[in-house]
């Protein structure tokens, strides 16, 4: 009897041992009402996959995921735990930057890749326009707003979500012209990204395009319909010739590549209008980006269309303001804050080295009067 007592006592004060531990260490690893990851010292294993599966589940009901089968559901589940990690160590840091259980959580970093690039990193051959103009090279007279927010002037359409089709290179252009036409005409209209897809053979439509073969599209095809008469379908379609015809299309006169390697003429474009940009968003940190002025992992492959719509400063770090086509919950609300004048003169995530802009009915090159 005593030993079955002593047996009992030494049971029930390794559980009180193991619950005190679990309970010191219950501030590890914590996902808020606005599902923010927080961070703290380190926790056991056990733990950690506990609250890790609790989140998933609360992730996969905000983000509508739903898997085919069991298996699917565990192999997802995984890849989030790895990703949970990564994101609670970085935010661990302290950096500029937040990491987030954004829509892509559940992808490893080349499911990523797969799914969000498809801006072509070669220019086309025998290119048309392909000489840089000088109409927005700086020049020691120039004198630049120190912020400007397009969407602030009402030259920004809603942030757009690509979905499973690699058609940034078609959100990238259509989000420039968008932005162009509000600020000749007055009147901001949503354009079709599904125009280009269908119609605009010389690239691949979900398969991935360029950005300058798109401007020259507009310019030679009849302009751009409304995204009211060519609604987006995030897959290939056959080219509705009859459709663009009997609508009013938005046209362009044409369009003109920046100087590369070079933000300061970059600053003076988007200055003017917003900008088209080919980056490289293939990191990890990219895929999770949540909030804050972003100066990560970034290389310059590039291989992912964005629109450059404003630039400022916060905390003394100077930033891009990035339209991205990944739908409102990726990001602050569907765009990053990315650091600018960063000392590689290709900019952070090669944002300079690639960036074009459209023309439409001469544009003034004075700088426009902003608050």
């Amino acid at each position: 009897m005593s030993s079955a007592k002593s047996a009992m006592l030494i049971f029930l004060l390794s559980v009180g041992i193991a619950s005190c531990a679990i309970a010191m260490d219950m501030s590890v690893v914590s996902y808020d009402d606005n599902h923010h990851v927080t961070a703290g010292p380190g926790r056991r294993s056990s733990v950690f996959d506990a609250e890790a599966s609790l989140i998933f589940e609360s992730w996969m009901v905000k983000h509508g995921k739903v898997y085919k089968s069991v298996v699917e559901k565990e192999r997802r589940l995984t890849i989030f735990e790895d990703n949970l990690r990564f994101i609670t160590n970085r935010n661990a840091e302290n950096l500029g930057y937040r990491l987030g259980l954004t829509r892509f959580a559940d992808l490893s970093l080349h499911e990523y890749g797969q799914i969000c690039h498809g801006a072509d990193p070669r220019p086309p051959k025998n290119h048309v326009f392909m000489t840089s103009s000088n109409r927005y090279k700086t020049s020691a007279g120039d004198v630049l707003p120190k912020s400007v927010d397009w969407r602030k002037e009402g030259a920004v359409t809603e942030v757009k979500d690509q979905g499973h089709c690699r058609s940034c290179w078609a959100f990238s252009t259509v989000g420039a012209v968008e932005g162009l036409n509000k600020i000749v005409t007055g009147e901001l209209v949503t354009l079709s990204e599904q125009d280009l897809i269908n119609c605009n053979k010389e690239n691949n439509g979900c398969g991935g395009g360029k950005v300058e073969t798109a401007y020259e599209y507009i310019v030679n095809n009849g302009g751009l319909g409304t995204n009211s008469d060519y609604p987006y379908k995030a897959v290939n379609g056959v080219c509705d010739a009859g459709l663009k015809e009997n609508n009013k299309n938005v046209m362009i006169d044409g369009y003109e590549n920046l100087p590369s390697n070079d933000e300061l003429s970059l600053m003076k474009a988007v200055a003017h209008q917003p900008v088209t940009a080919v980056i490289d968003s293939s990191s990890r940190e990219f895929q999770l980006y949540e909030s804050g002025v972003f100066d990560g992992t970034c290389g310059t492959n590039l291989n992912h269309g964005v629109v450059v719509v404003g630039y400022g400063t916060e905390n003394g770090r100077d930033f891009w303001i990035v339209r991205n086509s990944w739908g409102n919950t990726w990001g602050e609300a569907g765009y990053m804050k990315m650091a600018r004048n960063i000392a590689n003169p290709r900019g952070l995530c090669g944002i300079a080295m690639r960036a074009a802009y459209p023309l439409k009915n001469s544009v003034s090159n004075d700088i426009r009067s902003m608050a």
